[in-house]
């Protein structure tokens, strides 16, 4: 094979599943090396890039997605890295990355072990931590909860010391994992706005101090009206709607703060920190994250897979 071209996956038209195909790999540029792809993550937000509609814009096409991986350094290095920026993503062989960006393994981990700790870890880690501010004692209300992202969260808002944890999602599958990651309370999520309001402030004792919301919609509707006084709702995804209809009353009466939330605005060494304590805390058996990983060929099935909400980690090997 040419050594300035990859085997990859490739979005060759939006809202469509990707192909296999080839890609140009750029030149590395100052700071930059190539890198061996291990394994390569696949979230939800690869799947909203994909469809041409995304906040943040579209790519030209045709494309590479993949917005992570773990891979091999050209110093034999095994990295955790996200992607600098598209068309080549980490659905790849090889692709090319930050240098100062990569985060090193620690020593006992495997990249299975890792990747869900990479881009739906660290939402969950930042945004409760870094964003949400969570204090030791706090209540917290994970909307979401059955998903790759919601399920970390439930086990990361208890490292973090929060008092009571309760998860809400739709599936009953969800809740039933929810409450085996140590969620106090499980409930659903269908329902009026009002109904759900009042689940959530029963089932928090009183209202959540901080809302950890994946769903946005009627969810994060019910559980603004739900929160604490002086609450934060971290926004972080919108399975449930990209709209909601909030009304104005309760945030103000309420003293209620609503933050959004995506990884890369947290500064760099602390998204590293995030990666590490996750990885240390898988080691000790106290983080855990279903993994299925599929070959690199079968990237189309792992994105129809990924649009049904597996309910765990999907990752793609080359």
């Amino acid at each position: 094979m040419n050594p300035d071209v990859t085997r990859a996956a490739l979005i060759t038209a939006y809202g469509e599943p990707p192909v296999m195909g080839q890609a140009d790999l750029p030149v590395p540029g100052r700071g930059q090396v190539e890198i061996t792809v291990e394994l390569a993550g696949l979230n939800p937000v690869d799947i909203a890039i994909a469809s041409g509609k995304f906040d943040a814009g579209a790519p030209d096409l045709p494309y590479t997605p993949g917005l992570e991986g773990i891979g091999r350094t050209p110093d034999e290095r095994r990295v955790w890295f996200d992607v600098p920026a598209l068309p080549v993503g980490s659905f790849a062989e090889r692709c090319v990355i930050d240098e100062a960006r990569a985060i090193e393994l620690p020593d006992g981990v495997e990249p299975a072990q890792a990747i869900p700790f990479g881009v739906a870890g660290m939402a969950a880690w930042l945004g409760l931590q870094w964003r949400g501010q969570l204090k030791p004692g706090e209540t917290v209300l994970i909307l979401g909860a059955g998903g790759c992202v919601g399920q970390i969260a439930v086990q990361v808002a208890r490292l973090l010391g929060a008092a009571r944890v309760v998860a809400a999602t739709r599936s009953e599958r969800g809740r039933r994992r929810a409450a085996e990651l140590g969620a106090d309370a499980v409930i659903g999520t269908d329902g009026s706005t009002a109904e759900l309001a009042t689940a959530f402030r029963e089932a928090t004792g009183g209202g959540p101090d901080l809302v950890f919301d994946g769903l946005w919609g009627e969810p994060a509707e019910a559980a603004i009206a739900s929160i604490a006084f002086g609450g934060r709702l971290v926004q972080v995804g919108n399975s449930a709607g990209r709209q909601s209809m909030l009304a104005a009353g309760p945030l103000r009466g309420g003293l209620v703060s609503i933050l959004g939330h995506r990884n890369f605005h947290a500064p760099f060494e602390v998204q590293a920190e995030a990666f590490r304590s996750m990885c240390s805390h898988a080691l000790a058996g106290r983080l855990e994250m279903e993994l299925e990983v599929l070959p690199l060929k079968e990237v189309a099935d792992a994105w129809l897979l990924q649009q049904q909400s597996p309910g765990r980690k999907l990752a793609l090997a080359p």
